[in-house]
């Protein structure tokens, strides 16, 4: 007799990054030790963040290529434990409620996702509504096509 294991309900944890673009750490809401490593399990959170992942500001400011979505898959029994409450260092920090620490060296399941490819026209013009809108329906599709055992695999 074939019994089948238990399903493990996994969440999914969002970050949106660009290797090509540095910002220092403040120590107040960034920190060091922290960098790439901050993610949430609200999507449309953070996709607030991809106007800052998709271009510079300031006099030379521009579009930047490379923006990535990072997501992350864990066991729901082990989310609290993820939470920025519980990291040493995130837990000094002003910081929202919906923050999760992943570190690099964790086995959780990950896609990367290039978001230029699904941006497209939009770089650099986030700053308008409407484009900002249309970027995020875009990457929303493109996460809801992931399907459930798809993060295990390097997506692009």
């Amino acid at each position: 007799m074939n019994e089948k294991e238990p399903t493990v309900k996994k969440i999914r944890l969002y970050r949106i990054q660009n290797p090509n673009i540095k910002a220092e750490p403040n120590g107040t809401t960034s920190h060091q030790d922290l960098i790439g490593q901050w993610f949430t399990t609200d999507l449309e959170n953070v996709t607030n963040y991809l106007r800052k992942s998709t271009q510079t500001f300031g006099p030379d400011a521009g579009p930047v290529e490379g923006a990535e979505l990072i997501v992350v898959e864990v066991p729901e029994s082990e989310l609290a434990n993820l939470h920025v409450s519980k990291d040493p260092t995130a837990s000094n920090m002003d910081v929202e409620g919906d923050n999760y620490i992943i570190k690099p060296e964790s086995e959780f399941p990950r896609a990367t996702i290039q978001l230029d490819e699904h941006i497209g026209d939009l770089a650099g013009k986030l700053g308008n509504f409407n484009n900002l809108m249309e970027a995020k329906i875009r990457i929303a599709a493109v996460v809801q096509s992931l399907g459930e055992e798809a993060v295990s695999q390097s997506v692009n």
